[in-house]
């Protein structure tokens, strides 16, 4: 893999196809920060950089070392690569269309990336979709958390049809998080979380739209918990800056 190493004012001279923002939980705090940007660019290259202000705990990664530069590769970098499962697996057609990737092209590592978070038990990083509009519009898909664990949560799960309306309650007593957002089926039935690396980010777009969508687009049956609700989230339009 060629990388070039730029300075942080030097753009990479085409445009970007798609940005995903880099989260960390900082292991001592649980605080989850925003710490890079990751561009797929249009030239089929993909560019990394760090954001200012990080949290002072947080240690560059050994791939990308120097805060204050841009790393344009000609393939997705390997700290990329391994939060995304090998196509190559036998279990990987299944694992596609759980993502609702049935289309062809749809499984671009970046799709999976955006719609699975690419977290890993290794660490503490999560990788979101950037929800700036285009076009005044933000079209954005994830998966549910912790379905398990909220009773009667997979029973309720199980009722869902695809492209049914699902709710964004806002959980201020939750315990761990107070700025949670649970998923309701129906007025005071959650069937899930938010995920937790995506709530600051979601928080901040319904603050800026008009209108917040948000629809269970696959409900999967056969899969583990985690697997088990994708939601496609629309925000139309979005308020003038």
């Amino acid at each position: 893999m060629g990388t070039e190493v730029l300075n942080r004012s030097t753009r990479p001279g085409v445009a970007t196809a798609r940005r995903l923002l880099l989260i960390w939980r900082n292991p001592n705090t649980s605080r989850l920060s925003r710490v890079g940007v990751l561009e797929a660019l249009t030239d089929g290259r993909y560019a990394f950089r760090y954001l200012t202000n990080l949290d002072p705990d947080f240690s560059p990664l050994v791939q990308f070392p120097e805060p204050d530069r841009v790393y344009v590769s000609t393939s997705l970098p390997a700290f990329f690569v391994n939060r995304v499962m090998s196509k190559q697996r036998p279990s990987y057609p299944e694992y596609r269309a759980w993502l609702g990737l049935d289309g062809s092209g749809e499984d671009t590592p970046v799709e999976v990336l955006a719609r699975t978070g690419g977290g890993r038990g290794t660490d503490t990083f999560h990788v979101v979709d950037d929800l700036r509009p285009v076009d005044g519009r933000v079209v954005s898909r994830f998966l549910a958390s912790g379905v398990r664990h909220i009773e009667g949560a997979e029973e309720r799960v199980a009722r869902l049809q695809a492209g049914q309306q699902l709710y964004l309650r806002d959980e201020p007593e939750n315990p761990v998080n107070q700025r949670a957002i649970l998923i309701d089926a129906e007025d005071g039935l959650p069937v899930a979380h938010v995920p937790d690396w995506l709530v600051d980010d979601l928080h901040a777009l319904r603050n800026d739209a008009t209108e917040v969508i948000l629809t269970a687009e696959r409900i999967n049956h056969d899969a583990p918990p985690r697997l088990r609700l994708l939601c496609r989230l629309e925000a139309l339009p979005t308020k003038p800056s």
